[in-house]
C-alpha cells in the first residue's frame, strides 16, 4: 500500500458530524486531536450521556491535524463555547514525513527524500503556544501522551519516534502544570507492539481494541463527574 492509501485512512471518518449534545446545563468537553480521536469521542459522549456535552470538530478533506495546522486553526477549533475540560494531543501528525517545500500538504516516505513535519524544536514551540492559548479559555486542561509508532509500512514514519515527541511534551505540561493523560502507555498495553497492523495501517489501527476509556476515566476524574 502506498502513501496515498495510508493517508485514506487517515481521512476515512473525516465526513461525520461533529460529536455532541444540545444539552447546555451540562459541562462541555472538547476533544483535540487527529481523527483517532473521533471514535473515541463518540464512545465518551455514549458513555457520560446525562453527565456532559463531549464535542470533537470535524476533520476536513486533505486536513492533517498537527501543532502548526492546530495553531493556525484553534479559533474555530475552540469556537464560542465555554469548556469546562479540553483534553487535547497533537503529535502523529507533526511526525508524519511529507514533501518539502510545497504549500499543500503531501505524504512522502522517508526512503524519497520525505522530511519530518515538525522538528523537536519546532514541536516544543508549538506546544508551549499552544498550552499558552489553551489557558485562556479558562477550561481544565488534559493532554494526551501521543500514541506508539510499532510500524510504518509505507515509511511515512520512524519507529518510536514518538517516544523523544513524548518527553518534550511532558516537560512542557509539567511546566503548565497541566495534567497528562498517559495513552502512550495504555495504547501499548492493549495492542501487540511485535505485530504490525495488516495493511499498513500504522500508526492509526489499535488491534481493534477501544481507546475511550482511560478518556472517559480522566475526564470524570478531572470534572468529578459521578
Amino acid at each position: 500500500m502506498g502513501a496515498s492509501r495510508m493517508i485514506w485512512i487517515l481521512l476515512t471518518i473525516t465526513t461525520l458530524p461533529v460529536i455532541g449534545s444540545d444539552n447546555n446545563d451540562l459541562p462541555k468537553i472538547l476533544i483535540l486531536g487527529d481523527s483517532i480521536y473521533q471514535q473515541p469521542a463518540a464512545e465518551i459522549s455514549r458513555a457520560l450521556k446525562g453527565k456532559a456535552e463531549v464535542v470533537f470538530r470535524n476533520i476536513q478533506p486533505g486536513e492533517i491535524r498537527n501543532t502548526s495546522s492546530a495553531l493556525e486553526n484553534l479559533d474555530q477549533l475552540i469556537g464560542t463555547e465555554k469548556w469546562a475540560l479540553i483534553h487535547f494531543n497533537f503529535g502523529l501528525g507533526d511526525l508524519i514525513y511529507r514533501a518539502g517545500g510545497m504549500k499543500s500538504f503531501r505524504v512522502l516516505p522517508i526512503h524519497v527524500g520525505g522530511i519530518r513535519t515538525t522538528t523537536p524544536e519546532q514541536y516544543a514551540t508549538n506546544l508551549n503556544r499552544l498550552v499558552g492559548r489553551l489557558k485562556q479559555t479558562n477550561a481544565k486542561l488534559v493532554w494526551a501522551s501521543t500514541t506508539p509508532i510499532r510500524h510504518s509500512g509505507t515509511n511515512v514514519f520512524q519507529k518510536g519516534s514518538e517516544i523523544e515527541y513524548n518527553i518534550i511534551a511532558a516537560k512542557i505540561m509539567k511546566t503548565h502544570n497541566v495534567p497528562i493523560n498517559d495513552m502512550y502507555s495504555f495504547v501499548k498495553s492493549i495492542i501487540n507492539m511485535e505485530k504490525p497492523a495488516s495493511h499498513n495501517a500504522d500508526p492509526f489501527f489499535f488491534d481493534r481494541q477501544p481507546l475511550h476509556p482511560p478518556l472517559v476515566q480522566s475526564i470524570s476524574a478531572n470534572l468529578d463527574l459521578k
